[in-house]
């Protein structure tokens, strides 16, 4: 809400002002929210006095920094200006007394304190004085004229918030009144210095400066006391909670420590050199321990408690310490004085753990065998097992009779049980089973999901109808385009649609018209746990709970595969599977359990006391419990991890490689030196999908996991774990800026925009120095973040740069997904992973982002300031959608020698001798590292007429091309890429109608995919021998309009397991031995 702008100013008319205006919206923007915050929620309840002041401030704003009223009275400045009285109120001394008043109480802190009596007075006081800090920094070079000075008293404001925010700050009572007398002072200097600058002389900053000065005197005398023993009350009240907050606050915080101690050359910082070894040290001993704890936690031991809970408290004063010093904030003294003091607690916890070790004799225990981590799940386990169902055999065959036989018009049928029974498992075996696949000619699955979005789910559909349409063309469509479009592809053929999990039949009332009835025998396929979700006529399909020797008969598939249970563990896995209360969701989860854990019968006993422990407390909500179980089983490294998915939309894919990325900025993954952390992230993620938590929906053409995602009993556990944590915070109408947040989640669907929230929301800057993450949408604008600095991880799906203020600011942040890029990017020295949702202009100040690994974009174009002979060295090593159409832009990769990843558009044009203008391909072959590449040419209609030939790097694994109408004849030079395995040759890559293969070529290609090459024909049957593509695995061929068929000797490939042909009835005329189509 913004009030000022309510008339034209004259401050806007005048011209060669755009900075200064710049810096004058900033402020109003502060001052419109402070008046906000200081009125609280019942924002109308005082009559006129939030626009009545934000008018008169903007109003003095306007006139003072036209400076001839430099040194004028408030009063004379409301009297004599005619616009004011006119469009407001008419003019009166009681007005003009009472605006003064009014604004003057802004700046006084015990009015502030009255209104928030329910908070701590140091919360109140930091955000106080944070206003005053931001009014500073904006106010500096616009208003003030002596700027030393007040730079000088900025950053030591800002090192009394930080204090003020310690977490370890329990102030006395006399040094929270000397805060308060420093509040107040600085209070009425900054208001003096907007609006009675006719009341300050020169000493005025001086005299604020040495009381300030007299304060940090206090400070560390007051520091000085030996640190207390006791542990620190803390808002997580459970060891194991602060377990987990503790290990992904240290992993993270020791790479902050590390990069610290290797950049230390100021010779101020190089003295405390000694003691931030010391301290990193003594986390690494606390690391080790809570890796440790899981074997120690099967004791109930109450000093072990109480040492776990002391680790999280030294990991959040070391965090936040540490990281405010990084950022500018806490100054060299603060840090000298509270380092000894958080080493102290740390020596003090590794005194507890040895009398603890001596006390009970637990040492043999720490060296006890941790199956989970001996056992290795790549080695004995293939992470994704194929879904397993047992006790459905006679549904499946009355189900699939329905589906492809029956009536001729389009009937809807339904799956229906409650959470946990496997519908959706048994939906998919549905959808892929050989008898659909050939009976339909067109197939689609969406997830509806409880927050159902209409024009989500029709772009599912349409995207999984492998409509000829770009995703991005898709993506932007109009709902009733994206249904008018799905109808036009199902009319007329026989379709089957999968809509899982419904939760309101207003969903089928909704979505009905895509749907063309042709009676040809289409169907609509549901899941629901609600019956009555199902649209009239439906045949609705209830599954049942398994019986006890069900549970058994799946228990054994998920845990020993074709092998046989040993003899010695089939009682205790009998008894195991009836506490699964015939749930195929539990079982599983159970089987991820009894897979790390050695096969003998004590550890199964281990497990099976556990479990009935949990149902037994509570047998009316068993199946959490059995989930709760198995998060309790999750190494510590894991569990960060996995409560991540809570931040994730419940029901939605999640892609892989951008849920590693968030990971890794969060700082979860350990660091190896043998291996990159997205391989360590990688096998983070196996672990997880190993233990039956996270399911495998879409792979990538390596076979790798493409997405994933968790079953919605799996994300409400998350939620709430998450929650009890304090690890991720729920923004709601609940939210309060007061907690100790580590990670804010806000899903569309979380908030309302009642004044409650809108408070809160305002307020979010304000106090939000512990925040590390924020993930979700902005619904509302501008907010204030300019107290964030810490934050590492933002993720806002809907947001601008213009809609953060003090984005610039946020020189810790990691990892960047927003809208359109921010002007301020040159600030984000420790930015790795940067994703801008629109066009971009990739500036040489981006580029001289030394950490900068991952850049993404809608579009991006080089800047004209890119300069390749002047630019330095980059460390990128994943660019996207870059355009190539000059040389100078093939120059500029040239900056990038670590890229391993690149999509570019490709578009060369150079000059002959004579003039004339001529195309011709890139030659990329200085990319040494690139293992993969995706080029689209759009110069198709203008083949190379320069050197003729097309290069690659030679380490190139997977290649992507489209639009070049190459001739077959240039194969040749892909075909020799010694470590090709994944090529992909899209609308017109090729031009002709034969390909000739040869031998020698192909030698390593794993996957290989041809769509919309219109004019190949066929495969030279002479030429052709199973030996050119001798570790083919799979092959792709969609929309060859002209292909007729495969050669016969595709199919004596041994490797080959799939051929995927878009158009039934082009399927080739052999079977690959032993292989599924």
């Amino acid at each position: 809400m913004n009030f000022f702008f309510s008339g034209k100013t004259q401050w806007q008319r005048r011209e060669g002002m755009a900075a200064s205006s710049t810096k004058k919206t900033k402020l109003l923007q502060i001052f419109t929210q402070r008046i906000e915050w200081e009125l609280g929620p019942d924002l109308n309840q005082i009559p006129l006095t939030h626009s009545y002041l934000s008018a008169a401030i903007g109003l003095l704003l306007e006139v003072r920094l036209e400076s001839d009223f430099f040194g004028t009275p408030i009063t004379t400045i409301l009297w004599n200006n005619e616009w004011w009285y006119q469009d407001y109120f008419e003019k009166s001394s009681e007005l003009v007394v009472y605006v003064t008043q009014e604004i003057e109480e802004l700046f006084i802190f015990p009015k502030l304190q009255h209104l928030f009596e329910k908070l701590k007075n140091n919360e109140v006081m930091a955000a106080f004085i944070d206003f005053l800090v931001q009014l500073l920094s904006h106010g500096i070079g616009l208003i003030f004229p002596f700027v030393d000075s007040i730079n000088n008293l900025k950053e030591e404001l800002r090192c009394l918030v930080v204090i003020l925010g310690d977490t370890d700050t329990s102030l006395e009572e006399n040094l929270l009144a000397e805060f308060e007398a420093v509040a107040n002072k600085a209070g009425c200097l900054v208001y003096s210095l907007f609006f009675a600058t006719h009341l300050i002389d020169g000493t005025a900053v001086g005299a604020l400066l040495e009381q300030i000065e007299l304060l940090k005197f206090n400070i560390i005398k007051f520091s000085n006391l030996p640190p207390s023993s006791s542990i620190i009350k803390t808002d997580i009240t459970t060891p194991e909670a602060a377990a987990v907050d503790s290990f992904s606050i240290i992993v993270s915080l020791l790479r902050d420590l590390e990069e610290l101690i290797s950049n230390m050359e100021d010779d101020l910082i190089v003295n405390m050199k000694g003691q931030i070894n010391l301290l990193h040290q003594g986390l690494k001993l606390s690391l080790s321990f809570l890796k440790d704890i899981k074997v120690l936690r099967l004791l109930d031991i109450e000093e072990l408690k109480e040492v776990v809970m002391r680790i999280r408290d030294v990991a959040y004063e070391s965090d936040y310490l540490i990281n405010s010093f990084l950022v500018g904030y806490a100054r060299l003294w603060y840090l000298n004085i509270r380092i000894p003091n958080v080493i102290h607690k740390i020596k003090l916890i590794e005194i507890g753990i040895q009398e603890i070790e001596k006390k009970y004799n637990i040492g043999a225990l720490k060296v006890a065998k941790d199956f989970s981590a001996q056992r290795s799940l790549h080695a004995k386990r293939n992470s994704d097992v194929e879904d397993i169902i047992v006790g459905l055999e006679d549904k499946t065959i009355d189900i699939l009779d329905r589906l492809t036989g029956g009536k001729k018009h389009l009937q809807t049928l339904g799956i229906f049980g409650m959470p946990g029974l496997g519908k959706t498992t048994f939906a998919k075996k549905l959808y892929v089973h050989p008898t659909v696949n050939c009976y339909f000619d067109k197939l689609s699955w969406c997830i509806v999901s409880q927050a159902y979005q209409r024009k989500s789910v029709l772009i599912d559909i349409l995207i999984s109808l492998e409509s000829e349409l770009g995703r991005d063309m898709i993506f932007n469509m109009e709902e009733e385009n994206l249904a008018e479009h799905i109808y036009k592809s199902l009319k007329g053929r026989r379709y089957l649609i999968v809509m899982d999990d419904i939760w309101d039949s207003n969903v089928w009332d909704d979505l009905r018209r895509c749907f063309p009835d042709d009676r040809n025998g289409s169907r609509i396929l549901f899941t629901s746990r609600n019956r009555d979700v199902a649209p009239r006529n439906s045949i609705i399909h209830e599954l049942p709970t398994l019986s006890n020797g069900q549970c058994w008969e799946l228990l054994q598939k998920k845990v020993f595969g074709i092998e046989t249970c040993p003899p010695q563990l089939l009682d205790v896995g009998n008894q195991i599977a009836i506490s699964c209360c015939g749930l195929p969701l539990a079982v599983i989860v159970v089987a991820g359990i009894l897979w790390t854990v050695d096969r003998e019968k004590s550890a199964w006993e281990n497990v099976g006391i556990s479990l009935a422990s949990y149902i037994f407390a509570d047998k009316n909500n068993s199946t959490m419990q059995i989930l709760e179980l198995s998060y309790k089983h999750l190494p510590d490294h894991l569990k960060p991890c996995f409560l991540y998915f809570g931040a994730c939309q419940k029901g939605k894919e999640i892609p892989v490689r951008k849920l590693k990325r968030l990971w890794i900025a969060e700082g979860f993954i350990c660091k190896d030196e043998r291996k990159s952390l997205e391989s360590v992230a990688e096998e983070y993620l196996m672990e997880l999908i190993g233990k039956s938590l996270v399911i495998v929906t879409g792979r990538r053409s390596d076979l790798g996991v493409k997405n994933c995602l968790i079953h919605d009993l799996l994300h409400d556990l998350c939620l709430r774990r998450a929650e009890e944590e304090r690890f991720l915070t729920l923004v709601d109408d609940n939210y309060s800026i007061y907690g100790k947040h580590q990670r804010l989640y806000a899903p569309l669907c979380s908030v309302s925009l009642n004044p409650i929230y809108k408070a809160s929301h305002l307020l979010l800057g304000r106090y939000g120095r512990h925040v590390r993450s924020f993930i979700g949408y902005l619904l509302m604008s501008p907010l204030n973040i300019v107290s964030m600095e810490l934050l590492r991880v933002l993720d806002c799906w809907n947001t601008n740069s213009d809609d953060l203020v003090g984005i610039e600011t946020l020189v810790h942040l990691r990892y960047l997904a927003i809208h359109a890029m921010p002007a301020s990017i040159a600030s984000f020295v420790n930015l790795e992973f940067f994703v801008v949702h629109n066009t971009i202009s990739i500036s040489s100040s981006l580029l001289k982002l030394a950490r900068l690994r991952h850049l993404q974009a809608h579009k991006a174009t080089f800047n004209k300031d890119c300069n390749s002979n002047q630019m330095v060295i980059n460390n990128l090593e994943y660019l996207s959608n870059v355009c190539i159409h000059n040389v100078k832009d093939e120059e500029m990769l040239k900056c990038s020698p670590h890229l391993r990843k690149l999509k570019c558009d490709f578009k060369t044009l150079l000059a002959d001798d004579d003039g004339t203008l001529s195309y011709c391909y890139p030659d990329l072959r200085f990319l040494t590292q690139l293992e993969s590449l995706r080029m689209i040419y759009f110069n198709s209609l203008n083949r190379c007429t320069k050197d003729g030939k097309i290069n690659f790097p030679s380490n190139i694994k997977k290649l992507t091309l489209f639009g070049f109408r190459l001739p077959w004849e240039e194969m040749s030079i892909i075909g020799a890429l010694p470590n090709l395995e994944i090529l992909k040759l899209e609308y017109n890559a090729m031009k002709g109608e034969i390909w000739e293969t040869r031998d020698g070529e192909f030698q390593q290609l794993r996957f290989l995919k041809l769509e919309g090459l219109k004019n190949f024909s066929k495969w030279d049957e002479v030429s052709f021998s199973s030996e050119h593509f001798p570790k083919l695995q799979q092959l792709v061929l969609h929309y060859c309009f002209n292909l007729k068929e495969i050669p016969c000797a595709m199919g004596e490939i041994e490797t080959l397991q799939l051929i995927d042909v878009e158009r039934p009835q082009y399927v080739g005329q052999v079977e690959p031995k032993s292989k599924a189509h």
